[in-house]
């Protein structure tokens, strides 16, 4: 049994690419523009412009941009920072519609946000939406960030909605779990999924199926639309149900729900676990590992990763062999 430190975990910020194929506009530091008033506004006022970003496809990219203008909004950028993804940057007259034009372009499956035009807002954006990569075999990155990942391996993007983006240490440590231990070709079952981010991670790696629940309907919206979007949605089934509707067992169960959630279904979680399968839990402290894996028999930890105030624990049947035997 490992119990892996802050110190020694394999998530890093990856740097970003240059690349001559990205084609940019400059944006202003502005934030406050004097602006011809949009239909059905005052004139003669100053409005608060808005930035957002879309993120789509080369063969969807004139089609959003036309159906941005069409909504109003103003196409100020389009960059490439991928070999098949493109952003779109539009401008908005008025902070007071964007909102609307977001979940307009969003009910017809346009994946879009609202984006900070200037400031430290604008900084901690391009921060918070810098790929995150998992010990150079994973990276996970939201769709419409505008940071090269050309040159990144293991690519998982991911739209909006949904918790998980790999910036949480929960969500971080079991994907390195994933990372370390995944062999390839195995069933994987993600128990409240969310985003459905360590389903997708652990297909990139190469597990051969997952089956994604939650009781959410909108992680489980989420979950389908991340599928689709990486080219996954064929091997992966995001399913509205709770985990005493899945059948059968998995050689991989995950499950980020937290002390209680643990708890409540710990003996449905054994049970879904095969005889050489592993079970990673997330979501819960360090002081917690002791009593959470007492739930959890008849499996027995195997591995153990703590980073600050979050712990996951790996427990496994006796039919387990790790795949890095000492």
């Amino acid at each position: 049994m490992g119990d892996r430190s802050p110190g020694s975990s394999t998530i890093s910020q990856t740097r970003i690419c240059s690349s001559s194929n990205s084609t940019r506009s400059p944006i202003g530091p502005r934030s406050w523009l004097s602006v011809m008033a949009p239909p059905g506004l005052p004139a003669g006022r100053t409005y608060r412009v808005v930035m957002i970003a879309v993120a789509t496809t080369e063969d969807q990219l004139a089609g959003v941009c036309e159906r941005l203008r069409a909504l109003g909004a103003s196409v100020i950028e389009v960059s490439a920072p991928g070999d098949t993804r493109r952003v779109v940057l539009a401008r908005m007259p008025d902070e007071r519609i964007v909102a609307g034009l977001v979940a307009s372009l969003r009910a017809d499956g346009v994946m879009a946000v609202s984006r900070p035009d200037g400031g430290v807002a604008l900084k901690k954006w391009l921060r918070d939406t810098r790929p995150i990569t998992f010990d150079g075999r994973i990276t996970v990155c939201r769709a419409w960030s505008e940071h090269d990942r050309r040159c990144l391996a293991g690519l998982v993007e991911l739209g909006p909605g949904g918790f998980g983006d790999g910036r949480h240490l929960t969500t971080a440590q079991i994907i390195e779990e994933l990372v370390d231990r995944i062999a390839g070709g195995e069933r994987v079952l993600d128990v409240g999924c969310g985003s459905g981010v360590l389903g997708l991670c652990a297909l990139r790696l190469g597990a051969a199926e997952v089956v994604a629940v939650d009781v959410d309907p909108d992680a489980v919206e989420a979950a389908r639309r991340n599928a689709g979007i990486n080219g996954m949605g064929a091997r992966m089934e995001a399913r509205l149900a709770p985990l005493s509707g899945i059948e059968g067992s998995f050689d991989v169960v995950v499950a980020n729900i937290a002390r209680a959630g643990i708890v409540e279904l710990a003996s449905e979680l054994v049970a879904r676990v095969s005889p050489a399968g592993w079970l990673a839990v997330g979501g819960i402290s360090p002081s917690q590992c002791s009593q959470v894996a007492g739930f959890l028999r008849p499996l027995t930890e195997v591995g153990r990763r703590t980073s600050g105030d979050w712990a996951t624990l790996v427990l496994a049947g006796g039919g387990f062999r790790s795949i890095h035997p000492e």
